[in-house]
């Protein structure tokens, strides 16, 4: 008699094993934790309601400064379908780690649209597997991020030979232009200036399409701006949550802020702001705004990498475009993100288990079995 398993998603798993994890914890520390949680959701509590009263009253100032632009869904984008386009992203996965030796498994994925909007871009993903060798663990994330970063610039340089020319076009890079945020070794900069010089040359704009708001620049900037107190927010993403969500929901429909240099707000956080005094001093300027596509939408930032200081009106004319670009021309009905990043960031995803497995076929075709239990010691 055949038996059949049911089918679980990856998030029905995810429930199963949490629900394992907490019936197997002491009930004495489940109690104490419970306890505890009910005192700090209570706080929470307070101060989620303290936090939406000066969204509403933030709201209120920001629209009377400004400070929200709109994109209107009679605008139009014939012209911008016709526009070239490419995107990028790259994974990572760290493996092994047996005497030392680790190996980085690594995937970068390139989508061109030669001739504009469609929903049959040209595909390239390129994988490698690179050994890191290193007895300092917290080491080998930081080497396996800049690996990774360095396959990044390549195929950013392909896609520049690819569109370069044609007419002004766009690469989006899922990630900020200035990657790491905090990284400013001098060979590593000049290598990714290199690759963002050749698509200023070549008449392609970058555009950084970030997924996670973090930091406190838009905090920053704005406390000062407005001499308000904002202490009660605890981020960018804190901040811009109820804000965006109302303003998304006055104008009904997309919403994205007023741009604003990379820069500015982010001199409190000294090793970001370094990062981005040595790309300036190399003649790059970023600019980013804040995106919300829809109520349910997330919120992202979108940066636009410039070698010349743009004006105000020059610089609100260029993220028109871009948001334009973005929402009308490649975000698809029911999509928070646009077409090629997504497909970008699937086609690069290097998935754990599927590391893990090649790892095991690594180590499986190099090892006899004199030396085997060196590696399966490693694993108990």
């Amino acid at each position: 008699m055949a038996m059949f398993m049911p089918a679980y998603s990856i998030e029905e798993l995810k429930k199963i094993i949490r629900r394992m994890e907490f019936n197997k914890t002491e009930p004495e520390l489940l109690i104490e934790l419970i306890n505890k949680a009910v005192k700090a959701g209570e706080g929470e509590r307070i101060r989620l309601k303290n936090v939406n009263k000066k969204s509403h009253e933030l709201l209120h100032l920001l629209n009377d400064r400004g400070f929200f632009h709109q994109i209107k869904k009679d605008e139009e984008v014939e012209e911008l379908k016709k526009v070239p386009l490419g995107a990028l992203d790259g994974s990572f996965q760290i493996v092994g780690g047996v005497g030392g030796r680790w190996y980085v498994m690594i995937g970068v994925a390139q989508v061109i649209a030669e001739s504009g909007f469609t929903l049959r871009p040209t595909i390239v993903v390129d994988g490698s597997i690179e050994p890191l060798d290193t007895v300092d663990e917290s080491e080998v994330s930081r080497l396996a991020e800049m690996t990774m970063m360095l396959g990044e610039i390549k195929a950013l340089r392909r896609i520049a030979e690819k569109l370069r020319n044609k007419r002004e076009s766009y690469v989006l890079i899922d990630g900020p232009i200035i990657d790491p945020p905090t990284y400013y070794d001098k060979e590593y900069v000049e290598e990714r200036m290199s690759a963002l010089q050749l698509c200023h040359e070549g008449k392609i704009n970058v555009i950084g399409f970030v997924k996670r708001v973090m930091g406190r620049s838009l905090l920053n900037r704005l406390s000062e701006e407005l001499g308000e107190d904002l202490g009660n927010f605890t981020n960018d993403l804190d901040l811009l949550s109820t804000i965006m969500f109302n303003a998304v929901k006055d104008k009904g429909g997309p919403v994205y802020t007023r741009p604003m240099e990379y820069g500015e707000g982010n001199w409190r956080d000294k090793k970001v702001a370094l990062a981005y005094s040595v790309y300036k001093d190399m003649g790059l300027q970023v600019y980013c705004s804040y995106y919300k596509p829809s109520l349910r939408g997330r919120i992202f930032r979108v940066e636009y990498a410039s070698f010349k200081p743009l004006e105000e009106q020059e610089l609100l004319e260029k993220f028109h475009q871009i948001m334009c670009l973005i929402n009308r021309v490649w975000t698809l009905p029911g999509m928070d993100e646009p077409l090629p990043i997504t497909i970008a960031h699937s086609k690069c995803n290097v998935r754990r288990g599927a590391a893990e497995t090649i790892y095991y076929e690594i180590m499986a075709r190099a090892l006899s079995e004199g030396n085997l239990h060196l590696w399966l010691e490693s694993l108990s």
